[in-house]
């Protein structure tokens, strides 16, 4: 997709979200990963009954799901609950009991856990080539907790 137009940059976020990638092994991670990493000599070296366009496919295929699931700077696997792809899943029945809580505890008690979701979905997703302080990232959870619960 076209990443210097909208149309195409909310595409790929729309590939990104998919939470059928959330369903590949570690080991179909890596592979995906090697795919990507080794596509010019997959080019020019087709197996056998496939065609270019198909090895397209499948190396586009590979990157998105190595991107989805192995941090860029540091190559581990990210949590499945903290990748892009699992937001919705694991974020969104914690969404929906926090619209159906009836009481002030219950409320701040999801509240909590979703901020803590969404500070995680920050930690596993972030820049890892600029070091980071864990004084830095307490101070920054309190920040968001306590903006949330008040």
């Amino acid at each position: 997709f076209d990443q210097s137009t909208f149309a195409g940059r909310f595409c790929r976020m729309i590939l990104e979200c998919d939470p059928r990638l959330l369903t590949y092994t570690a080991d179909e991670m890596r592979r995906s990963k090697e795919m990507v990493l080794n596509y010019t000599s997959m080019l020019e070296h087709l197996p056998d009954g496939m065609t270019e366009r198909e090895m397209h496919h499948a190396l586009w295929e590979a990157q998105r799901i190595s991107s989805s699931s192995l941090h860029p700077d540091t190559g581990d696997s990210i949590p499945q609950p903290f990748r892009i792809c699992g937001y919705v899943p694991y974020n969104g029945p914690v969404c929906v009991a926090m619209v159906a809580s009836t009481s002030t505890p219950a409320l701040l008690f999801w509240s909590w856990i979703n901020q803590s979701q969404n500070a995680l979905v920050n930690y596993f997703n972030r820049n890892a080539s600029s070091e980071m302080d864990n004084g830095t990232l307490v101070k920054s959870y309190t920040a968001a907790v306590a903006s949330a619960l008040t």
